[in-house]
């Protein structure tokens, strides 16, 4: 299946989803970013294959409970790799990051633009 999630907004966050492509955007600093990203990976959830891309590049920070979020929406996916692609000038990501790949290194994959 392939993904179609027109960019939704909130405050300084933006998120969107196309082909097999998520692309996370901005500042995810709400108190409680569920309530806005939550609804969204459950689109994803729904419509996602075997392998899908989550792009922060264009994210310049994450709160902990955005990875919160992050954490719940990889281990409710069904069997599927994913790569998450990082900006290597963002040094926090490459650290932050890799808390999401320990959770299946087999099927998580970092790569850097």
């Amino acid at each position: 299946m392939s993904l179609n999630i027109p960019e939704e907004k909130n405050g300084e966050s933006i998120i969107s989803a196309s082909g097999d492509i998520v692309v996370l955007k901005g500042e995810i600093n709400d108190i409680n970013p569920h309530i806005f990203l939550s609804p969204f990976f459950e689109k994803v959830l729904k419509s996602m294959g075997k392998q899908l891309t989550i792009d922060v590049s264009g994210l310049d920070f994450i709160n902990s409970s955005g990875m919160k979020s992050l954490v719940v929406f990889i281990m409710k996916r069904p069997p599927s790799k994913i790569i998450i692609q990082s900006e290597t000038s963002k040094s926090w990501q490459k650290t932050s990051l890799k808390i999401l790949q320990s959770l299946d290194e087999e099927n998580i994959q970092l790569t850097e633009i």
